[in-house]
């Protein structure tokens, strides 16, 4: 019997990475230390982290025709990712972002989605895509339409649905039956509830309130660790890894990624969750 294999329809981007001892502050000019490209996008990013699980695991997207698309597809064909989905479009330029990284590793980023909003719907037609499929996983960083085409076709066809609601934004009601696993960050948290978090009592409030319109809510809350609520029980707590933070640029789609795999290859969404937290700080400290 074939592996079951990970789905990503998600966001492609050309990262430009820069390093700094701070991030600035409104008006102000810094001298940062070094930048770099990356493969980003969290399609990208989730894509990779899941098929380093290793799973097989395919990805739907789109890129433009431009030196940006270039370095994407280059550099995700040296993974194990499939490509064979990504859509290459003539009148839109490849999804980039730019992301700022100080000392202690904390950021901030800003994209632009660019071809990644014009994903082509008909491609979900395509019985090919969702041959042996065990986990769609999507994410904000692409047409909200296709999220919830995807998510109803993924459903149709008895395949789980992870929905990684980042960045934050206002969420169709519509999607919420067709969601097995809710994904979100404490700022993502934050903005869709509108509760103040900062300590873990209100990191296990919040996933309670999450868990009304979700089966299972998960928060990833960084140095606090992890927090899993299931409808109508109490949350489960997960403690931090203590790693020496390089950046946590990324942790995030690594976790998701790596807990998609997890779960899929025969882990409960505990075991899942520890797998996925372990590796996440593995991802930072390097």
């Amino acid at each position: 019997m074939s592996l079951k294999e990970v789905l990503v329809i998600g966001s492609l981007h050309y990262d430009i990475f820069l390093e700094s001892q701070q991030l600035p502050r409104i008006g102000e000019t810094i001298s940062g230390q070094k930048w770099y490209p990356k493969l980003g996008g969290k399609g990208g990013n989730q894509a990779v982290a899941a098929s380093l699980y290793p799973v097989p695991t395919k990805i739907l997207s789109a890129i433009g025709k431009d030196d940006f698309a270039n370095y994407i597809l280059k550099n995700l064909q040296e993974t194990n990712v499939d490509t064979s989905y990504i859509q290459q479009l003539d009148n839109h330029n490849s999804g980039m972002s730019v992301a700022i990284s100080n000392n202690e590793g904390d950021y901030g980023a800003i994209i632009v989605s660019g071809s990644n909003l014009h994903i082509d719907q008909d491609a979900l037609l395509n019985n090919d895509l969702w041959k042996n499929i065990g986990i769609l996983m999507i994410q904000n960083e692409v047409d909200e339409q296709i999220n919830f085409l995807a998510a109803k076709k993924a459903k149709e066809k008895g395949i789980k649905v992870f929905y990684n609601a980042a960045p934050a934004k206002k969420i169709h009601t519509d999607l919420y039956q067709y969601v097995d696993i809710f994904l979100v960050n404490i700022i993502e948290a934050e903005d869709i509830t509108g509760m103040k978090i900062t300590k873990l009592e209100e990191i296990l409030k919040s996933s309670q309130s999450l868990s009304n319109s979700f089966s299972n809510v998960i928060i990833s809350a960084g140095e606090q660790g992890v927090v899993l609520c299931e409808k109508n029980k109490q949350p489960i707590h997960f403690e931090g890894i203590k790693v020496k933070v390089k950046s946590t640029h990324g942790a995030g789609d690594t976790f998701a990624g790596t807990f998609c795999a997890a779960w899929i290859s025969g882990n409960n969404v505990n075991e899942s969750i520890i797998i996925a937290n372990k590796k996440a700080a593995e991802f930072i400290s390097n």
